[in-house]
């Protein structure tokens, strides 16, 4: 039996999908973007939030003062492309800030279907860039550089570091991916086939010219060799579970570093609802331990 937290986390998001007009028949992207609210959780109280301009993307750093000499990490939130924000994630950022003893950079880059693939990839790569060079308190360089993000994050984090060893650029020591949407392919992916509304959120992202195939939007269709360590968390009750799997066995195959974890009862992103379900926060720790042993810092 679900406990009484996982209960309230899962009826949360029910009505918040609901009350936006959340149809797996269609996608309505106004819809898709009031489902995806802030959940009003408590928040650490040695958090602080500064909007910067990260080479040209508007972003904001999210981090106790004391952690600025930190691990650095560079956030991508998801939301199929088309929804999601810092208000959505506020409280997975800043409790992952939290247990990190660093700072997350939580980008907030242009969203579909205004702009679409590989607009995306490209800012998450420019603030990595810039990251790797500035801090929460100015200019000042890091080796310990790490990227992460979620569903639809979780695939721009991946493009970013795909573009990084294409173009030569700075690479992160290690990834985090929670629930990550790998596999845009209605046709070999539980997630991205599993109604017309998320084959419509494809869409929306993905230009005409651009396939499902292309390995910069499906990184599991990418070669991975030469990536950094890589945490990949999902819940027996996540849609994305099969790419998380998929992804860390072709990783692994590549000579890359992939630890996999498998929650029970979890669903899509429950990390969002960290501290109301202990089993987000966990996950944050979880992730946390495993971007500090991997970044340094």
């Amino acid at each position: 039996m679900a406990s009484s937290e996982l209960q309230t986390a899962l009826a949360m998001d029910a009505r918040n999908r609901e009350a936006a007009g959340i149809s797996p028949d269609w996608l309505d992207v106004g819809a898709a973007r009031a489902s995806l609210r802030d959940l009003g959780l408590d928040l650490p109280p040695d958090v602080q939030q500064r909007p910067v301009d990260a080479g040209g993307v508007p972003a904001v750093w999210i981090g106790a003062a004391s952690s600025a000499d930190g691990p650095r990490v560079v956030y991508l939130h998801g939301g199929g492309f088309v929804a999601g924000g810092l208000a959505s994630h506020r409280s997975l950022v800043a409790w992952l800030a939290h247990e990190l003893g660093g700072s997350v950079l939580f980008i907030d880059y242009d969203l579909a279907p205004e702009r679409r693939f590989p607009t995306q990839i490209e800012q998450a790569h420019t603030a990595l860039t810039w990251a790797a060079n500035h801090g929460p308190s100015g200019p000042g360089s890091t080796g310990a550089l790490a990227i992460a993000g979620d569903s639809a994050g979780a695939a721009l984090a991946v493009g970013a570091l795909l573009l990084a060893r294409a173009r030569g650029s700075v690479m992160p020591r290690a990834a985090a991916l929670f629930c990550g949407m790998l596999d845009l392919d209605p046709a070999t992916s539980a997630f991205a086939g599993s109604s017309r509304r998320m084959i419509e959120m494809v869409e929306a992202y993905l230009p005409e010219a651009t396939t499902v195939s292309d390995p910069l939007a499906s990184p599991l269709r990418a070669n991975l060799a030469d990536l950094p360590p890589m945490l990949l968390q999902t819940g027996t009750a996540d849609g994305c579970r099969g790419d998380s799997e998929a992804f860390a066995e072709r990783l692994r195959g590549a000579g890359g570093q992939a630890t996999l974890t498998v929650w029970p009862e979890m669903f899509h992103v429950w990390q969002r609802f960290a501290p109301l379900l202990p089993e987000a926060h966990q996950a944050l720790v979880e992730a946390a331990a495993f971007l500090r042993a991997n970044a340094g810092g």
